[in-house]
C-alpha cells in the first residue's frame, strides 16, 4: 500500500473513531504493516431482482453509485471486496482472519453477507404484495473458507452460520478464471450456493399472519442458487480504470414457487470508473 492509501485509510478510521491529533503518531505506527489497495468508484448499476419491487428499493438501482472498495491486509487479518471474482456484487465485502497459508492453499475465518432484502428495514411501496410482510433482515454469516489459488484460477469452498436474522447455515462453492486479453482482464465466474429450508423460508416463505386472498401461505424447502457472471477491467490511465460486470442468478423451485416471486431469474449489471490509490 502506498503512502497516499495509508493516509486515506488512516483518515477514515481516525474520523470514525474520534482519534485526536495527539494520537496521530500511534495511528501511523499501527498502519505501517497495512498492505493492499484502495479504490474509489463512481458508476451505474441495475439489479433485476427475483421478487418484483425489491429492485426499486435497493441502493444499486437508485441514481449513481459511489463505492469505496479495496483489498487490505494487516498481519493475518484482511478486508476484501472481490467484485471481479464474485461477479457484480458491488457491496459484497468480507472481513476475515487467515490462520493457514501454504503455497496455493489457504484457510480463513470470514464474516460476510449472502442475502439482502429491503434495506434499512423499510416497508416496500414499490410492490403492494410486499407491504404487509414482516421484516426480513440482511444476514451476516460467520464462515470457514478454504481457497485454492493458482495462476488464473481461484476455487473457494465456504460454509457458515448466520447469527443475526434467520440463524441458518449456508454453503457455497465458487470458481473464477482470469482471462487476460491485450489490455483487458476478463474474469469468468461461477458459484453454487446451498441454503436449507430455514433460510429459504425466511426470505421467500409467506407466514399465516402475512397471507391474504392474493398472497397465499407458503412454506419453502431447501434450495440451490447458481451464479454465472463475467467481469472486466480496462486501464484508462495510471490510476484510473474502467470496470464492467454482468451476471445472472438462477434459482431452484423452492424459490420460484413462492407467491412473492413472478420472475424466473435475476440479472445484475454494473459499469464503473474507479480511481486506484
Amino acid at each position: 500500500m502506498n503512502t497516499l492509501s495509508r493516509w486515506l485509510f488512516g483518515l477514515i478510521i481516525s474520523t470514525c473513531s474520534g482519534v485526536t491529533q495527539a494520537d496521530t503518531s500511534i495511528a501511523e505506527r499501527w498502519f505501517e504493516d497495512l498492505e493492499g489497495t484502495l479504490y474509489l468508484g463512481v458508476g451505474k448499476g441495475y439489479h433485476h431482482t427475483l421478487v418484483p419491487g425489491l429492485d426499486q428499493e435497493q441502493d444499486i438501482n437508485q441514481g449513481l453509485l459511489f463505492v469505496v472498495t479495496g483489498e487490505l491486509t494487516w498481519g493475518n487479518f484482511f478486508i476484501e471486496t472481490p467484485m471481479h471474482r464474485r461477479g457484480a456484487h458491488v457491496y459484497s465485502a468480507s472481513v476475515g482472519y487467515r490462520f493457514y497459508q501454504h503455497q496455493e492453499h489457504s484457510w480463513d475465518l470470514i464474516a460476510s453477507n449472502y442475502n439482502v432484502w429491503i434495506p434499512d428495514n423499510k416497508v416496500s411501496q414499490a410492490n403492494p404484495q410486499l407491504a404487509g410482510l414482516q421484516i426480513r433482515n440482511n444476514d451476516s454469516l460467520n464462515s470457514l473458507r478454504y481457497q485454492y489459488q493458482a495462476k488464473q484460477h481461484v476455487i473457494g469452498v465456504e460454509a457458515g452460520l448466520d447469527l443475526v436474522s434467520h440463524h441458518g447455515a449456508i454453503g457455497r462453492i465458487s470458481y473464477s478464471y482470469l482471462l487476460p486479453w491485450r489490455n483487458l482482464d476478463l474474469y469468468l465466474n461461477a458459484a453454487l450456493t446451498v441454503e436449507p429450508a430455514k433460510v429459504v423460508n425466511y426470505y421467500y416463505g409467506v407466514a399465516p399472519v402475512e397471507a391474504t386472498a392474493d398472497l397465499p401461505q407458503y412454506r419453502a424447502g431447501a434450495g440451490l442458487k447458481t451464479h454465472l457472471g463475467v467481469s472486466a477491467i480496462y486501464p484508462l490511465a495510471e490510476h484510473w480504470q474502467l470496470d464492467g460486470s454482468i451476471g445472472v442468478n438462477l434459482f431452484s423451485s423452492s424459490y420460484l414457487d413462492s407467491p412473492l416471486v413472478s420472475r424466473s431469474h435475476e440479472q445484475v449489471t454494473i459499469l464503473m470508473v474507479r480511481y486506484v490509490f
